[in-house]
């Protein structure tokens, strides 16, 4: 069986993302595909029904029976997200909005993280090719 870490990040407003970081694949579905969806499927939190069907997925198929989640189970966690509460099973998460138009990767360093933060800044080269990238206390 392929293991590979598998996150579903969601804030309300901008979207949620899908990360799958080995082999890397990021899928996004964008804060309007989500209001859609509300509106064809009246009364619905379409942040909270992702995260529900996210966290049933990932309890189905971690290869362990025991953690597989009831129906009441996958209520809960629906009904927590609606409610605003926050669920992670991650060490940390750091989440802002970013203006990196300022950023002068020349001037300054952000050691060990200056690749991947070139990688991914508005100066980033958008070939859309995935890239890994390295960390470096230089």
């Amino acid at each position: 069986m392929a293991q590979s870490s598998f996150y579903v990040i969601g804030k309300r407003g901008h979207g949620v993302v899908f990360l799958r970081m080995d082999p890397l694949r990021v899928s996004r579905v964008s804060h309007e595909t989500i209001m859609t969806y509300e509106q064809q499927n009246a009364g619905v939190d379409g942040y909270a029904k992702i995260a529900a069907a996210a966290r049933v997925l990932f309890a189905e198929s971690d290869g362990n029976p025991e953690t597989s989640l009831s129906q009441v189970e996958s209520e809960g966690i629906y009904q927590a997200i609606k409610q605003g509460s926050t669920i992670s099973d991650v060490d940390f998460a750091f989440l802002t909005d970013v203006d990196d138009t300022d950023w002068d990767l020349n001037r300054l360093s952000w050691a060990p993280i200056q690749d991947p933060v070139s990688k991914t800044g508005s100066g980033a080269d958008n070939s859309e090719t995935l890239q890994d990238a390295v960390l470096s206390d230089d």
